[in-house]
């Protein structure tokens, strides 16, 4: 049961960066003209998706790799350091990214909810204020100890045993595989979006009026 909510957690927050990706995808071109916050908006979506896909494959090679070692009958301790090292320095890459750029996407929903107050930017603010407040609430509380156990790992001590230099080297490489997935899986989503779609074209063909030279 826990394995069932884990991946549907997963499969929704790969929906929720796809989304993103295209999202931030549509209008990266464009931004680069328009610049200023507009474009500091379209990159922190970017992280973000690259972000939600990392923690996604992240997790799935936790499900796997643990399975391989059983089969090369690996240590059970070694395979639980493993684990856990692996699991934290996943979560800290992405809430390090998650929540400062979410900080920002939450003060920009309120501003859009200032000026125009519409049902959607209502919505959209009330929801990045509660999942910002979550998530900061969660780092204040996991990220210590997080960060406790990954410095012990990394600099605990000169007289590392062979098997917990292996565990350091495979979960580092772990978070690499993940970032590296995340990366391109984001940036592949982002472009087709961008080569799909023109924001300033969109603009004339809806608003002829407004847009003629």
């Amino acid at each position: 049961m826990a394995i069932l909510l884990l991946l549907l957690m997963l499969a929704l927050n790969f929906i929720i960066s796809w989304a993103n990706a295209s999202y931030v995808g549509r209008y990266w071109s464009e931004s680069k003209k328009v610049g200023g916050s507009f474009r500091v908006y379209i990159i922190v979506g970017y992280i973000m998706a690259i972000s939600g896909f990392t923690m996604v494959y992240g997790y799935i090679l936790l499900l796997i790799c643990p399975v391989i070692l059983q089969i090369a009958e690996v240590n059970s301790e070694i395979i639980m350091q493993f684990e856990q090292l692996a699991s934290d320095l996943i979560y800290l890459f992405c809430v390090l990214t998650i929540v400062p750029t979410g900080f920002y996407i939450w003060i920009k929903s309120l501003k859009n909810f200032w000026e125009q107050k519409t049902l959607s930017n209502g919505l959209t603010a009330g929801w990045n204020t509660y999942a910002q407040i979550h998530n900061t609430i969660s780092v204040a509380r996991n990220a210590p100890s997080a960060f406790g156990r990954v410095a012990k790992a990394l600099f605990g001590g000169k007289s590392k045993k062979k098997s917990e230099t292996l565990v350091v080297l495979c979960a580092i490489m772990v978070l690499i595989i993940a970032i590296f997935g995340g990366y391109f899986t984001a940036s592949a989503i982002m472009k087709k979006a961008d080569r799909e779609y023109d924001m300033f074209e969109d603009l004339q063909r809806r608003y002829p009026e407004k847009t003629k030279v």
